[in-house]
């Protein structure tokens, strides 16, 4: 690989959808292709990335959509940075302003100028769930992601644990699916821990594979509760349980939390008062009640 010096770490992949599949009755993986992926950074674990979406993919059954200002073109904005396009968005008519949206990373293969992408279906719908239901072969997006040519792996990646964890606590819900899933990879065949997913049906969640024997994975339904709060009770059985063993790993203990914005700090509550360092957990809203489809 060649170091780019003064690249931006980020910068937009001008990308058509090649095809997409339905993996469950609530994920959809759309798979994006374009020439400049060559240079797409498959760093894995919760990369974080940026999709900027036509400004009426909320509009369901649109499949022309029309693009902008200084996106009208194909390849007019490949290569931006964030700060750019971030910048060339805000100064945008609002009737015009495309989306933007926050997704996870998932298969990226470079070689093959080629990125999936699963989306995870909110209902109601939003932007970009209408968009990924929608999608067919052709349809442009603007993916804002990492460049491989800068080497720089700080941005957009949370799961950071000091050293490779002994034990592990991963909480998340639908959206953090793809998230667990390249966090997961990344284990010790030796890890130890849980992992809980919170759902509304468990049955039309894609499996996370590859985790480690010794981490039990729980799929557990929602069952008309308020978004996050299985998962809080969750993170209260596991400090009955197994709280001990993470305080007595210390650093070698790594938390992950991932869900609905408002549910965060109960969930972190839970865990801090077991004694746990609010620095060995990394937690973020992945979506917010009442906006759903604004993240993933």
């Amino acid at each position: 690989m060649t170091i780019v010096p003064g690249a931006p770490a980020y910068r937009l992949f001008d990308t058509r959808v090649i095809r997409t599949r339905q993996l469950t009755p609530t994920f959809v993986r759309v798979t994006l292709g374009s020439p400049s992926l060559r240079h797409f950074a498959p760093w894995g674990l919760d990369q974080r990335l940026k999709l900027i979406l036509p400004h009426d993919a909320g509009q369901a059954g649109q499949h022309r959509h029309p693009w902008h200002g200084p996106f009208s073109n194909e390849g007019d904005a490949d290569g931006l940075s964030v700060a750019e396009w971030r910048a060339a968005l805000a100064g945008m008519p609002a009737d015009e302003r495309h989306l933007a949206r926050t997704y996870t990373t998932g298969s990226a293969r470079p070689d093959e100028c080629e990125l999936d992408i699963d989306f995870f279906i909110h209902h109601p719908t939003g932007p970009a769930s209408i968009w990924a239901t929608s999608a067919v072969a052709g349809d442009r997006i603007l993916v804002s992601g990492p460049d491989a040519r800068t080497n720089d792996r700080r941005h957009g990646i949370q799961w950071r644990p000091a050293a490779q964890p002994a034990a592990v606590l991963l909480l998340g819900d639908e959206t953090a699916i793809p998230a667990l899933t390249g966090i997961v990879a990344s284990l010790a065949a030796d890890t130890r821990g849980s992992i809980v997913v919170e759902a509304d049906d468990i049955d039309a969640c894609p499996a996370i594979e590859r985790v480690p024997s010794g981490v039990n994975v729980q799929y557990l339904a929602r069952e008309g509760r308020r978004a996050g709060d299985t998962l809080a009770a969750a993170a209260g059985s596991w400090a009955v349980s197994d709280a001990g063993a993470a305080r007595a790993a210390d650093a070698a203990f790594a938390g992950w939390v991932a869900a609905e914005s408002s549910a965060i700090p109960r969930i972190r509550r839970v865990i801090a008062d077991v004694g746990i360092s609010r620095e060995l957990v990394h937690s973020q809203g992945y979506w917010n009640l009442g906006a759903r489809g604004t993240t993933s």
